[in-house]
This record gives C-alpha cells, structure tokens and sequence, in this order.
C-alpha cells in the first residue's frame, strides 16, 4: 500500500526519497530476475550478470556492533558469485564510514546524485506545450519500445543497454504497471523525450527524463518533467521527488525542487 505522503519537513522528505528511490532499485533487481536479499539491516540483489549496475546494494544500516562482520559477509555473497556490483549510499546508510570501507576494498565513487523534492501544489495549474510537442502514456509493447530508445539514446546508453532493456520488457510486458508509469514526449509525431513516474513512498517519484540531442534547448525537458508531475498532483499527490546529477541541478531548481539530500553510487 502506498499511503499517500504529506509531511514536508526536510527529515519526512529525505525518508521519502529514500524510500521512492529503494522502490525503484527493487523494481529494477526484479526485472532482472534477480536474487534480492533483504533482511533488517541490509537489502542487496544478484542477477549474475558481469556488470556492478545489475548486482548491488541497495540499503544498509549495521549498527556498530554488527557492520564489520555485516559488510564481510555482504563482500562475500558477491565474490562468491563472482561478479562485480554497486553499492548505494543514502543518507540514512551505516556505518557513517562505509565509504571508506568501500574505497578501500577498491571500489569507485561512479557517480554523485542530489535528492530533490517539490511541493506539488506549487506546480502550474495549466501546462504550455512546446509548439509540435504532445505527451502520452506509454500503453502498448510498440510505444514501450520506442520510448526505451529514446532514453537510452538521450541517456547516452550504448546499444547493448537498448537490447537488455527490450529484452526485459518482452518478458515483463513494462508497460502499464500499477505504480509505474511511462510518457513518451512526440514532436511532429516523432519520439524525443521520455520521462517515469514511480509511485511509492507516498510520493511521486520522477525518473528517465531525457530527451534526443537534436531536440534539446527547446523546452521539452522542462514539459516531460512537469507533466508527469501534474498529473501525480490531480490524483492527490503532495510530493514529487528525483534525483539530479550536477548538471540537471539548475535545471530543477527553476522547476521549484529543493535539494534535501546527497546519493553516492559506487562500483566495484
């Protein structure tokens, strides 16, 4: 059940975006048919596949009694299957040295992500669409794959991305999930944009928006983030959440996102 969220105080918001973006890592170890583990103190998932994005840690907090042995034994699931993975640190993860453990051991910081939230109520009642531009909700297996190439292109993904990812909708049919949805942006009625929303956490989780290069600078980015959020807005939703890489931070703030909280994705 995802309760709706209401709370707009910076810890509430944190929590909330951890718990959207925990959803969302789950989401994806499934798709992948992984084994995912979860226990109190850690949550982690093993796909096999020889890639650190397909095998990670996704939560953990070991008290100071237990993150020694705890983070050993975690080491060690992965080094027996023998396959690289990421590590997510989050805001709430212990112990407050785990990325010091984590170099240590080798592994790299891949990428730093600003947790972002914004008051769905502050958003536009009425959206101007760029001239040539209209947004609909990914609903059939020939849309889904239309909108999988554009992000990945606008991703910067290579080929093999495009394959996995067409690979995994044909056998999970991605489209029209319950808490998950797809909107593919079209201008002149061709595939540019795309943009996810992920329903969980009591808030409304913003994913995948990307748009082709040749179709950037025109205010389409700015339509497949709104958008998305407007409609989370007409069906009660307070909050809307993401996580922005540096250069999409700008971008966001002039949106009405506020920065709560800082993400380090590392691989091994």
């Amino acid at each position: 059940m995802n309760e709706i969220a209401t709370d707009l105080s910076p810890a509430a918001l944190i929590a909330a975006i951890e718990a959207n973006l925990w959803e969302a890592a789950r989401i994806w170890a499934r798709l992948l048919d992984s084994e995912i583990i979860e226990t109190k103190e850690h949550t982690c998932f093993i796909s096999g596949m020889p890639f650190s994005m397909f095998n990670g840690v996704i939560r953990a907090r070991f008290s100071s009694e237990t993150a020694n042995d705890g983070m050993a034994a975690l080491f060690n699931k992965f080094e027996q299957r023998s396959v690289p993975f990421s590590w997510l640190i989050s805001p709430s993860t212990q112990p407050a040295d785990v990325e010091q453990h984590l170099v240590n051991r080798g592994f790299k910081l891949d990428e730093e992500e600003i947790g972002m939230a914004i008051d769905l109520s502050l958003l536009p009642s009425d959206l101007a669409l760029p001239p040539g531009l209209r947004i609909v909700e990914v609903d059939n297996k020939t849309i889904l794959e239309g909108w999988i190439r554009v992000m990945a292109v606008g991703s910067g993904f290579p080929r093999s991305v495009v394959d996995l990812l067409n690979n995994i909708q044909a056998r999970h049919r991605l489209a029209r999930r319950s808490v998950v949805r797809f909107y593919l942006g079209l201008l002149n009625n061709e595939p540019v944009a795309t943009s996810l929303l992920l329903f969980a956490g009591g808030v409304a989780g913003l994913y995948c928006v990307a748009t082709l290069p040749e179709a950037r600078r025109r205010g389409i980015g700015h339509a497949m983030t709104t958008y998305p959020l407007m409609i989370a807005h007409s069906e009660s939703y307070r909050i809307g959440t993401l996580q922005a890489s540096q250069m999409g931070f700008n971008i966001y703030r002039r949106l009405g996102f506020q920065e709560y909280c800082r993400f380090h994705v590392y691989f091994s």
